[in-house]
């Protein structure tokens, strides 16, 4: 299927943004998936031009992105409601990959390594709830498989990536390890069981409603322009229940939310409730997140244990790798 992106070449969608003799320039960033981002300049104005690919990007390869989503999502190709922006400005063909435009958004973009305060984190859930109560793109888009994504960063695909000479692969392995040495022996084994065959927790996924989730929601990639959330990094925009999506943003942010996951889960409940989120089984949907974000983030919680280091919300790294354990495991008890 011939993609929106493909048959555009870099060169017309420099020149139609008035870039066409912008000189490249290194741009510093924190990304970790491979990819290659260069800044431009059209007099004052800043872009960032993101190059992607099978060969740069690991999470390409894990999540079997062959139509290179997050090109597919600049081209327009995704229906996004009132509040919600993917701030691209277009992709394009760039040798076997994608190369991908936005404004510099800089300054705009939330940091993930400070708290958030209590009011921005209400826009970003009520912004959240809004997109996960959207309709659906057309049945080809090309959404990341809910199997890959939940089994991204276990310790047999880290063993993988260590395999391909990729650094995160012993990045993941080391947390693994030390997650090992400081999680309660039942969380050790939920999290081995479903890292050798994250069946179970697929299936009981399976039966939840799905709706549209962005797929990487660390607040990093969340930025407020007037009254509208900007969203960038859709790569793994996927097609599941917002479990899936909640376990994540809980899991990814623990330096920066303000509040408890039980607190922050209960306000994203009312933001659900009045975009009119069609959330199925509460309970289940509740259960189902703690196991995913053990699973997704169980390697950063052993680090930040081993260090000493605290959440945003105060609670020190060792009774967060605790608290996660115990609901992840009693949640299994009850859906697995």
């Amino acid at each position: 299927m011939l993609r929106a992106w493909d048959g555009r070449r870099l060169t017309d969608l420099l020149a139609a943004n008035g870039l066409a003799d912008a000189a490249e320039e290194p741009f510093m960033n924190d990304g970790w998936s491979g990819s290659e981002l260069t800044l431009l300049r059209r007099g004052e104005t800043r872009f960032v031009l993101k190059r992607t690919s099978a060969a740069a990007d690991w999470i390409v390869r894990a999540t079997r992105d062959r139509a290179l989503r997050e090109a597919v999502v600049a081209a327009g190709e995704l229906p996004l409601p009132e509040g919600v922006v993917a701030p691209y400005l277009g992709a394009a063909a760039d040798g076997l990959g994608a190369a991908i435009l936005m404004p510099d958004l800089t300054g705009a973009l939330l940091d993930w390594e400070r708290a958030i305060d209590n009011e921005n984190l209400g826009r970003v859930l009520k912004h959240v709830a809004t997109l996960h109560a959207s309709p659906f793109a057309g049945p080809d888009f090309p959404w990341c498989p809910v199997r890959e994504r939940i089994e991204l960063l276990t310790r047999p695909s880290a063993e993988r990536y260590r395999a391909a000479d990729l650094p995160v692969g012993q990045r993941f392995i080391d947390g693994w390890e030390a997650f090992d040495r400081h999680a309660e022996p039942a969380a050790q084994d939920l999290v081995g069981r479903l890292s050798s065959d994250a069946g179970p927790l697929a299936a009981a996924l399976d039966r939840l409603p799905a709706a549209v989730l962005h797929g990487d929601l660390k607040l990093a990639n969340v930025g407020f322009v007037d009254d509208e959330m900007v969203l960038i990094d859709w790569q793994m925009v996927t097609r599941a229940p917002i479990a899936v999506e909640l376990g994540w943003l809980l899991v990814s942010n623990v330096a920066s939310l303000p509040e408890p996951p039980d607190v922050v889960i209960d306000r994203y409940r009312a933001a659900a409730a009045t975009a009119d989120v069609d959330t199925g089984d509460w309970d289940e949907q509740l259960d189902l997140t703690w196991i995913v974000g053990l699973l997704l983030r169980g390697w950063r919680k052993g680090l930040d244990a081993e260090a000493g280091t605290p959440t945003g919300w105060g609670a020190t790294g060792s009774d967060d790798l605790a608290w996660w354990s115990r609901r992840a495991v009693e949640a299994a008890d009850r859906r697995l």
